[in-house]
């Protein structure tokens, strides 16, 4: 694994709609491999390779991240914000954020606001301007992008790693590395890779991105948290080291059942360990994907994180390896008898 790919991908900054830089980061690091290439009208970044049948298989993972948008600049120099997609609330207090230009500079500062009954009211970025003269000479305007200045580590603990943007970068990374491996290899369907846009503010990208290149099935990589860190039992089947995880439902998703079946035992065949969970809230890109056209047999797979939608994540190294290790192995083996077993009801 190029684990300073995966650094690139976590530094750079990217809000719903704003995911360039996100985007040239991944065209730098896979752009001569051998797959065609295209974006959808949102900015969805999507990868295409040629089977042996003309049946083809999308996975999903989203580029944006949770952070902040300039709504107004007040007189006394404070930047006032909004928020893009679910921070949470205490990760809106005192962390260092960056606010990127249009011209694209970057300039720090320091996210505050006053916080009441689990909620922040008043949000603002706080520069050390005194004037809103000395913030428009800086280029800072209305509609700029903030976003956490948390800048990509390796902890001391063996394969522990620290950075922003986890969710979703690292099915980014994934799906690139998968892209290295396949690139000479002759497949049995047709594959897509789709870097999503805006699946942070509703699940935007994702069906824009399976309505053009209208795939037959779908597979999303997106990442979880669990609510404590206290609680590391048969309750929490998100935790970090105990490899990736297989959902079978959420809020936005019933997941294709012979899909489910399918990743159990491609995993089982890999030597792979599955945490098998299910969501009471939240959706991931399958939310939409599965829902376009004539209906998309679609299943969600995670990687388990510590703290999602905030400054700092912590992943491991060994559940996103063997997460690459299992979507190796289904891509490999779904053929189009692996389709008929999913999409025929009859």
């Amino acid at each position: 694994m190029n684990i300073d790919f995966l650094k690139k991908l976590s530094n750079a900054d990217g809000i719903a709609s704003n995911e360039r830089e996100v985007r040239q980061t991944i065209l730098t690091e896979l752009e001569e491999l051998p797959y065609e290439k295209r974006t959808d009208g949102l900015g969805s970044l999507i990868f295409t390779k040629k089977g042996k049948s003309p049946k083809s298989i999308m996975i999903c993972g989203h580029m944006d991240e949770v952070g902040f948008m300039v709504r107004s600049i007040s007189d006394l120099g404070l930047i006032h914000l909004m928020v893009v997609g679910g921070v949470k609330p205490l990760a809106q207090h005192l962390q260092k954020i960056r606010i990127t230009t249009f011209d694209g500079r970057k300039i720090n500062g320091i996210v505050n606001g006053d916080y009441r009954e689990g909620k922040t009211d008043n949000l603002y970025c706080d520069i050390g301007a005194t004037s809103a003269e000395e913030v428009a000479a800086l280029g800072i305007e209305v509609g700029n992008m903030g976003c956490y200045a948390t800048e990509f580590e390796e902890f001391a603990v063996k394969d522990i790693y620290a950075g922003k943007a986890f969710d979703d970068r690292l099915a980014c990374f994934v799906m690139g590395e998968l892209m290295k491996r396949l690139a000479a290899e002759e497949l049995p369907l047709t594959i897509h890779f789709a870097n999503t846009s805006s699946e942070e503010v509703g699940i935007r990208g994702a069906k824009t991105a399976v309505q053009m290149m209208n795939p037959d099935v779908v597979f999303v990589i997106d990442v979880a948290t669990f609510s404590t860190e206290f609680v590391r039992d048969h309750t929490n089947q998100r935790q970090i080291g105990k490899g990736p995880i297989l959902t079978h439902f959420d809020r936005t998703l019933a997941p294709n059942l012979e899909m489910v079946h399918y990743v159990k035992e491609t995993a089982k065949k890999g030597n792979i360990p599955l945490q098998l969970d299910m969501f009471n809230s939240g959706g991931t890109d399958g939310g939409e994907a599965h829902k376009v056209n004539e209906g998309k047999p679609t299943v969600v797979t995670i990687l388990p994180v510590r703290y999602g939608h905030c400054a700092y994540s912590i992943v491991n190294k060994q559940d996103v390896q063997q997460m690459i290790d299992l979507y190796e192995g289904l891509i490999k083996d779904f053929t189009e008898a692996t389709y008929h077993r999913v999409a025929d009801f009859i």
